[in-house]
C-alpha cells in the first residue's frame, strides 16, 4: 500500500514536471511573399503540437517587432529601409511558454525606385535624362535605363543622369529607370516622355550677293518634315519661312558689310541647334554711288586767273583758301541732287549740284568779286560753277557714303559798267578765276 501510494506521488510529480515543460512546437518556416522597397510580407505555418498558441511573435534581427493573434499566420513589416537586409524568425507563445524559433528567412528589400525623372537636354541625336537619388536607404550599385521597353544603358549608383545617343532627329521616346544592387532591382520609375531636337539644315550657301542684299539657301535635314525654318543674321532672328521653303533673300543691308547667317529647323515649336555658320560679305559699290551729304571742311587753291579778279584784294594764282561747305541731299541713300551752301571770299553762295557720270555739277549767280570804277567800288554779280567728283566712298553709319571728293570752282565776272564822271564812263572787263577744291572726312 505504501509502495502504491509512493508510485502515485512519483507519477503525479513527473506529470506535473512534464506539463510544466510542455511548449508549443516551432511555427512553420516563414517565407517572404511580397517584398518592396519599404515593406516585407511574411507567411508561416502554425504550430502543430503542444499547447495551443495564443500569440505569434515576429522577431527581426533578434528583436521582437510584432505580436499577433493565434490565428494570424501572415504579417507585413512596413518599418524597413530600401535596399537593406533583414533576418526574420517566428516564435509561438502560449501564456509565458515560448516555442523554439522557426527557421530563419533572410530578406533584402528592393532598392527605392528613382523619382522625378526629367529631360535635362537634347540634341538632334541624343536625349539627356536625369532623376533624383533615393532619399532613404543606401545608394544602389547602378541604375538601369530603358527606352521604349528595352534596356539601353547603365550608370553607377553615384550618377543620376544618362545621355542616350544615336537617336532619330525629331523623335519621341519613353524612358524608365530602375535602381539595382546585384540582381535586386527596384520597381520602374514613372515614365518620362522625351524628345530629340529636329536636325539642323545642311549645305548653307549664298546663291546671290549684291551691294545691299544676299540670298541664302540650304538643304532639308533628315527627319520629319519641318514646319518652318528660322533665319538668323548676326545672331538675331530676321525671318521665319515655311517648312517647304529652302531659301531667304535678306534685303536692305549696308554695302560692303559682312554678316553671319545660321538657320534653325522648327518642328511644331521645337527648334534645332543652329546650322553651321555662313559668312557673307556684300559687294562693294562704286565710289560714284556713295551718298553725298553733311558738313565738309574744304581746301581751295587758285589754279588760274584771267584778267584781274578782286576778292577784297587781288586774287593770284597759288592763293589758298579754307572753307566749310554744307551739303543738303535730296535723298537718304545713294547719289542724288544736293544743295551746297558755302562761303567764297567771305561771300555766301548756294549751288544745286546734280550727279551725272560720277560727277556733281551745278552753277548759280551770286555776288562775290568787286570792280573799281569811276564811281567807286562796284559789286559784280558772278557766275559760280562747281564740278565735284567723289574719290573715295565707305560705310558711314551703315550708309554707303562719299568720304572724299575733289573738283573745281570757276568764278566768272561779266563785262560790267563801273560808273561815269561827266562824259567819261568806266567798265570792268570780263575775267575769271579757277580754283581746285577738295575735301575729306
Amino acid at each position: 500500500m505504501v509502495l502504491a501510494a509512493g508510485l502515485v506521488v512519483v507519477l503525479a510529480v513527473a506529470g506535473w514536471l512534464l506539463w510544466r515543460n510542455w511548449v508549443p512546437s516551432a511555427p512553420g518556416s516563414p517565407s517572404s511573399q511580397a517584398v518592396t522597397a519599404t515593406s516585407v510580407e511574411l507567411r508561416w505555418g502554425p504550430s502543430t503540437s503542444g499547447p495551443g498558441v495564443d500569440q505569434y511573435l515576429v522577431q527581426r534581427d533578434g528583436a521582437q517587432v510584432a505580436a499577433l493573434g493565434a490565428t494570424v499566420t501572415s504579417w507585413v513589416d512596413r518599418n524597413v529601409a530600401p535596399n537593406s537586409a533583414y533576418r526574420y524568425v517566428i516564435v509561438g507563445a502560449s501564456g509565458s511558454k515560448r516555442s523554439a524559433p522557426s527557421a530563419e528567412v533572410a530578406v533584402r528589400t528592393l532598392p527605392a525606385m528613382p523619382e522625378a525623372l526629367e529631360q535635362k537636354g537634347s540634341s538632334a541625336t541624343s536625349a539627356t535624362i536625369g532623376w533624383a537619388a533615393p532619399a532613404r536607404g543606401p545608394a544602389p550599385e547602378k541604375y538601369v535605363v530603358s527606352r521604349d521597353g528595352t534596356e539601353v544603358g547603365t550608370v553607377p549608383g553615384t550618377q543620376t543622369t544618362y545621355v542616350d545617343t544615336g537617336l532619330e532627329p525629331g523623335g519621341v521616346f519613353s524612358y524608365v529607370v530602375v535602381a539595382a544592387t546585384g540582381a535586386n532591382r527596384s520597381q520602374p520609375s514613372a515614365e518620362l516622355i522625351a524628345v530629340t531636337l529636329p536636325a539642323a539644315p545642311t549645305g548653307l550657301r549664298a546663291s546671290k550677293v549684291t551691294t545691299d542684299a544676299a540670298t541664302v539657301q540650304w538643304s532639308r535635314p533628315s527627319g520629319p518634315q519641318p514646319t518652318g525654318y528660322v533665319v538668323l543674321r548676326d545672331d538675331t532672328e530676321v525671318r521665319t519661312v515655311s517648312g517647304t521653303t529652302l531659301s531667304y533673300t535678306d534685303t536692305g543691308l549696308a554695302p560692303a558689310s559682312t554678316h553671319r547667317y545660321t538657320v534653325l529647323t522648327d518642328l511644331d515649336g521645337l527648334r534645332s541647334d543652329p546650322s553651321p555658320e555662313l559668312v557673307v560679305t556684300l559687294r562693294t559699290p562704286s565710289v560714284a554711288s556713295g551718298h553725298l551729304d553733311g558738313s565738309w571742311p574744304v581746301d581751295g587753291k587758285v589754279t588760274d586767273v584771267t584778267g584781274t579778279v578782286t576778292l577784297g584784294g587781288s586774287a593770284a594764282k597759288g592763293q589758298t583758301f579754307g572753307w566749310t561747305w554744307d551739303f543738303a541731299s535730296s535723298c537718304k541713300v545713294g547719289p542724288c541732287a544736293a544743295v551746297v551752301s558755302g562761303v567764297f571770299a567771305s561771300h555766301p553762295f548756294s549751288v544745286k549740284v546734280t550727279p551725272a557720270n560720277g560727277t556733281y555739277s551745278g552753277s548759280t549767280n551770286v555776288h562775290i568779286s568787286h570792280c573799281q570804277g569811276l564811281s567807286g567800288t562796284v559789286d559784280v554779280k558772278n557766275t559760280v560753277r562747281l564740278s565735284l567728283t567723289p574719290t573715295r566712298s565707305g560705310l558711314v553709319s551703315n550708309i554707303w557714303s562719299v568720304t572724299s571728293w575733289k573738283g573745281t570752282l570757276v568764278l566768272t565776272s561779266p563785262y560790267t559798267a563801273a560808273g561815269s564822271s561827266g562824259n567819261l564812263r568806266s567798265y570792268c572787263p570780263a575775267n575769271s578765276l579757277t580754283a581746285s577744291v577738295a575735301a575729306t572726312r
